[in-house]
């Protein structure tokens, strides 16, 4: 009895230093979590965002990085008061290292946790004019809506389009980037119309007779679906070609056909590879999240091999610093600006879709 209880410890004792050397051996572990609405309106969004992180996992570590990376996903249902409890229990328990959540509204709810942890807290949002840093670990990426407007007014310019009719609607950042429009169309002079409408307006016909019935030759579109894409059939009904047509897309899916031909302004999806991958890999159309959060992924991996120190990680303020630092680079949303306030801005493009998919836009 005393030699078989002899023989078992001795066991335990040679499994027990096979996985202490294992544990010695291992790399540290990276987590980089996602808070994102898997579920509900928001869904195709987020999906999208986290295909985007999936395959910028799989395109940026290799078996010779100093850290192995790992991502974690959870579901807050698009619920600001789901977002504490959330980010704790990433933090607490399955101790990640950066947390990316899809609008800075979702960010701001979660920021005093991730600085008081000293996390990195990434976000997607739209409100560069008006942005703020509110967190002292915060990055948040997303376009610029005076260099979107910019862009369209250049558009109008090459095009020698005096005049142009908006459809815009009462809804967050479109009722901000319809007032910049507004303003930069008086500064040069543009003869222009605007109708705001609010979301579930389905009949523009009348609006859009007396539109034409005053002169107006070129419209621009600035509204969600199903909204949008009401507009502008109805705008092909009453005989207004598609290259009098101008969206300003925040929302970059496959659109409907008669979207053929249009052009429209947004940041960037990403490569044409990277547009076909995702709808291929994942079975989804590719959106400016999927491009945005690949960003993040990949910046986060960059950081952290750069950083390297023998058995640690960098801080979040050693990351912090160093994406500071980058200045302006090129990411798979096109080229990248970091500001002062820590907003990652986008390069806006212009797109046409043809053949089933969204393509550059000759300038």
């Amino acid at each position: 009895m005393r030699k078989w209880l002899l023989s078992l410890c001795m066991v335990l004792a040679l499994v027990a230093c096979k996985d202490e050397k294992k544990d010695v051996n291992a790399k540290p572990v990276v987590k980089i979590g996602a808070i994102l609405p898997l579920t509900g309106s928001q869904a195709p969004t987020s999906e999208a965002a986290k295909a985007g992180m999936l395959k910028a996992l799989k395109e940026n570590t290799n078996p010779n990085q100093h850290y192995d990376y790992q991502l974690i996903f959870e579901d807050n249902q698009a619920k600001l008061s789901s977002m504490p409890a959330i980010a704790n229990k990433m933090i607490m328990h399955d101790n990640v290292d950066a947390i990316g959540t899809v609008t800075s509204a979702m960010a701001k709810v979660i920021a005093p946790i991730s600085d008081q942890r000293e996390k990195i807290l990434y976000a997607q949002s739209t409100e560069e004019i008006d942005y703020k840093p509110f967190g002292k670990y915060a990055f948040v990426q997303g376009f610029s809506s005076i260099a979107l407007v910019e862009k369209v007014i250049e558009a109008l310019k090459k095009q020698k389009a005096d005049n142009i009719a908006i459809f815009g609607q009462n809804i967050g950042i479109q009722t901000s980037i319809v007032k910049d429009f507004e303003r930069r169309l008086t500064e040069e002079n543009f003869k222009y119309t605007i109708n705001l409408s609010n979301p579930g307006e389905t009949d523009f016909r009348m609006t859009i007779a007396q539109i034409r019935n005053k002169g107006f030759t070129k419209f621009s579109t600035m509204l969600f679906p199903p909204e949008k894409d009401i507009v502008i059939k109805q705008l092909i009904e009453a005989g207004v070609e598609q290259k009098d047509i101008i969206g300003m897309n925040l929302d970059m899916g496959k659109p409907k056909d008669l979207y053929d031909g249009t052009l429209s302004i947004s940041f960037d999806s990403g490569t044409e590879n990277f547009v076909e991958s995702i709808q291929r890999e994942y079975s989804l159309d590719c959106t400016h999240s999927a491009a945005e959060f690949y960003d993040f992924v990949s910046l986060m991996i960059e950081a952290y091999e750069n950083l390297y120190k023998e058995g640690q990680k960098p801080t979040a303020d050693e990351i912090k610093s160093y994406i500071y630092n980058k200045k302006e680079f090129s990411c798979m949303s096109g080229i990248c600006t970091v500001n002062p306030n820590g907003f990652i801005t986008n390069e806006p493009i212009f797109l046409t879709y043809k053949n089933g998919k969204w393509v550059k836009a000759e300038e």
